[in-house]
Parts: C-alpha cells; sequence; structure tokens
C-alpha cells in the first residue's frame, strides 16, 4: 500500500508540473517488440487487433483521461469514488486485479475515474430513482420502472461469509422490453446501491442468477457484456462469489459463448447449484429466500420513492458546509500520505492516517442525504443512514 501511495503521488505531481501526458508505449512501440506489424497472441498494433493484458484498453483511456480532464478533476472523482470506504481498502482492489502491478493499477483506477465520469455515475446515485425516470422520460425511452417493480433484481441477506447477496431472476428479463442504456443505468445503480449495504471488513458481495425458467427469449450478450466489464474493469474485486442456480441445458450453449468472455479470475469465483443443498454451502438456511429452498419468508415488493424523502438535498446551504468539511479532511488526508512516504515506520503518523480515513468515513456519513438519493433499501427499513443493515429475516 505504501508503493501504491508513493507512485500514486509521483504521477499526479509529474501531471500537475507537466501538464502534459505521459508516455505510455505499447508493444509496438518498443523496438524488441516481436509481434510489430503482425497479428499475435491478441496485441494491438496497426492492424488495430488487441491485446490480451489490455482487455478494456485502458491505457488508451488512461492518456484520454489526462488530455480531458485536469488533475484537481480526477482528484475529486477518486474521492466521490471512495464515498465512505476506507481508501486503502479501495485502492487494494486494484491493486489486486493487476497483480499487484502498481502502473497497471493507476491506470486501471484513471481509466475507472474516466468511465465514471463520462456515464455520470455520481448523477445517477445523487438523482436516484426519480432522477433517471426523468431522464429518460424526457428521451421518450421506456422501460426504467420494470426494472424496480418486476422483481428481476434485488439484495436480500448475507451469505456464509457475510457478504450481500443479489438475487438476479433471469426469466423476468425480456430484451426487448428496455434499451441497453436503460439496463447500463439500472446496473450502476444497483451497484452502487449494494456497495452501500457492505459492511467492513468484508469488501465484497454473494451473487445469485435463478436461472429457473429460462429460455433464450431472456438470453441479452450485449448486456452480459456491460455486466462482466463492469465486475473486471470498473468495480474490481467487488464479486466474491457468483452462483448460476438452475441452469436448464440449452443454457449449456449460452455458456459456452459466455465463458471465452470472461477473465480467470471472475471465473473462478462462478459455481453451478442444483438444488437447495447445494445452495446451502454458500448460503445459511435462515438467510435464504424461501423460493430457494430457505426459511426467510421475505417477498420483494417495490416502494416507489418520494420527493419529499430527499428533503435534505434542497438545503444548500448546509450541503456546501459539509462538503467543505470534506474536502478540508481529503486534503489533510492527501498531506499525512505525503508525510507517511518520506517516514513509513513512523506510528504517530500512521495513527494520524487512521485517525483522518474515520473521520472521512464520518463526514462522508454526515454529507450523504444531502448528495445521495434514498433508495428502496432506505425506504424498506433495512438500511439506514449510518450504512447500518438490519435485514429482518421473516422466519
Amino acid at each position: 500500500m505504501f508503493n501504491w501511495w508513493r507512485y500514486a503521488y509521483g504521477y499526479r505531481y509529474r501531471f500537475k508540473a507537466t501538464a502534459r501526458r505521459p508516455k505510455i508505449r505499447s508493444c509496438c512501440e518498443q523496438q524488441n517488440c516481436e509481434f510489430q506489424d503482425k497479428t499475435k497472441n491478441g496485441h494491438k498494433h496497426k492492424n488495430g487487433t488487441k491485446s490480451n493484458n489490455d482487455k478494456y484498453n485502458e491505457s488508451a483511456e488512461f492518456i484520454s483521461a489526462m488530455e480531458m480532464y485536469s488533475s484537481e478533476e480526477l482528484r475529486k472523482a477518486f474521492w466521490i469514488l471512495t464515498g465512505a470506504d476506507d481508501p486503502d481498502v479501495l485502492l487494494l482492489r486494484f491493486l489486486r486485479a493487476r497483480k499487484w502491478d502498481v502502473e497497471k493499477a493507476i491506470i486501471m483506477l484513471i481509466s475507472t475515474v474516466k468511465w465514471r465520469l463520462q456515464f455520470d455515475v455520481n448523477e445517477i446515485i445523487r438523482s436516484g430513482e426519480l432522477g433517471m425516470e426523468k431522464h429518460f422520460a424526457e428521451k421518450n425511452i421506456k422501460g426504467l420502472r420494470i426494472q424496480f417493480t418486476s422483481g428481476k433484481s434485488f439484495v436480500r441477506g448475507t451469505d456464509n461469509e457475510g457478504r450481500p447477496i443479489t438475487y438476479v431472476n433471469v426469466k423476468a428479463h425480456k430484451k426487448d422490453e428496455q434499451t441497453l442504456e436503460v439496463l447500463q443505468m439500472f446496473t450502476i445503480y444497483v451497484m452502487e446501491t449494494v456497495r452501500l449495504m457492505i459492511q467492513p471488513p468484508i469488501e465484497t458481495g454473494c451473487l445469485i442468477f435463478n436461472m429457473e425458467g429460462f429460455s433464450l427469449a431472456n438470453m441479452d450478450l450485449q448486456y452480459v457484456k456491460f455486466m462482466i466489464q463492469c465486475f473486471e474493469a470498473y468495480y474490481p474485486e467487488s464479486l466474491g462469489i457468483l452462483l448460476i442456480h438452475k441452469a436448464p441445458w440449452v443454457f449449456s450453449q449460452v455458456w459456452k459463448i459466455i465463458t471465452p468472455l470472461l477473465d480467470p479470475v471472475v471465473a473462478s469465483k462462478i459455481h453451478f447449484t442444483k438444488t437447495e443443498q447445494d445452495l446451502k454451502k454458500f448460503i445459511p438456511q435462515e438467510h435464504l429466500i424461501e423460493e430457494l429452498g430457505g426459511k426467510d419468508k421475505w417477498n420483494y415488493k417495490y416502494i416507489p420513492p418520494t420527493e419529499e424523502e430527499n428533503y435534505r438535498m434542497k438545503d444548500e446551504t448546509k450541503k456546501k458546509e459539509l462538503m467543505e468539511i470534506k474536502t478540508k479532511l481529503e486534503y489533510d488526508f492527501e498531506n499525512i500520505i505525503k508525510k507517511w512516504i518520506e517516514d513509513p515506520d513512523n506510528e504517530q503518523i500512521i495513527d494520524e492516517k487512521n485517525q483522518l480515513k474515520v473521520k472521512l468515513k464520518r463526514a462522508q456519513l454526515e454529507l450523504d442525504p444531502y448528495i445521495r438519493s434514498k433508495t428502496y433499501y432506505h425506504r424498506a427499513g433495512i438500511l439506514d443512514d449510518e450504512r447500518n443493515v438490519n435485514w429482518k429475516y421473516i422466519h
């Protein structure tokens, strides 16, 4: 972690000083590249083929981000991404995803920040369900409300490791009922909501695809590709386990198409289950919903949002005050990191750094009601403003 921060600050201040993009050389720009002007191993050359080492073209996205945004814009976007999370834990996700290669991890992080800016993830969080409905109504695009009312996806309970469980009822998905843009925005919203429910020291989530009743009419390869990209590129190391439950024979043909798209690390987290006993290996019976053979009698029933529930978002004076407090703490944390870089074994500095992380989280929690819309889980009494979760299992 120390090397990460040292490297990150070296990058930041180099950009600030030069105001120019870094030189990231592709393999073809290296004199000893054996693949130059050839197509081999998926490398990206002058003929346009891609490198398997850069599946989502992160190096180019990194350079593009440096050209499009100032260092201050990227800094702000990083802290918005961090939210109330431990900044060290957040950065560890990118380090693990890039097998502890610090340079690749930073490139991945900046690429993610750029993606969040372009998809306006912060606006999705701020405006919530009402804001998304307004967005699509203005464009005369239908299909958002059914994402929430159909029960095709919801979060309920925790698995054996304490990870929140997101259920996806695949039979409820019909490709023609909504556009890809609707699905993308809904997916981002769900993933950001699940982040609120991950309780430290837990760092990942559990995902169950309930395939009972699946047919080819439910298959949406374009959307599947987007989901895979989210887990691999934009929410790294956030998936703890993925259970594909009761997949029918016809899905085996679909799986042959999906498998080559998966990163080996993500693929290793996927398990196929057929019976209730299979699921109980991963999820306590008391936490598993009754529909899948568990004891929790809870049923998802959508509670629509109201304008009044976000009344504090109208208080611009208080919001500004809390944002100033949070921003000051961010700079304080960055300053203590610089001291830590100079003296990594200083216990006083380490203690101050840890105290600042606590203060940052507290400041974000106090700010959240002024910048983040309530979710269904707030309205259902499952999630509170302190990000405490009470599943209220029904037995």
